[in-house]
């Protein structure tokens, strides 16, 4: 078994309890489409996947596909978010 860590940012963050980060323990050899399974976060909410830190999405934005085939390791951290929100002060979004 493998341990993770999930972190769920911006409108994605009500699938975390109280915003905190999700501890996740997966089969040795689980990939990132398996985590995705596992978590229930629909593929069409995701903005921006990383795993520790880099980008593992196909392009950008909802719908450009993510490296669902990438390999996950212990202690590997995977970060979520939804579109950015707009920024109050510019009405642009902030990305």
């Amino acid at each position: 078994m493998i341990r993770l860590e999930v972190r769920l940012f911006n409108s994605l963050a009500r699938y975390a309890e109280n915003g905190n980060p999700l501890p996740l323990t997966l089969p040795e050899g689980s990939t990132i489409g398996d985590a995705l399974r596992h978590l229930a976060v629909p593929e069409g909410e995701i903005f921006l996947l990383t795993l520790n830190g880099h980008n593992v999405m196909r392009g950008f934005g909802p719908g450009s596909g993510i490296e669902t085939e990438r390999a996950l390791r212990e202690g590997d951290v995977l970060s979520f978010s939804g579109p950015v929100p707009f920024s109050r002060g510019y009405g642009s979004p902030v990305i």
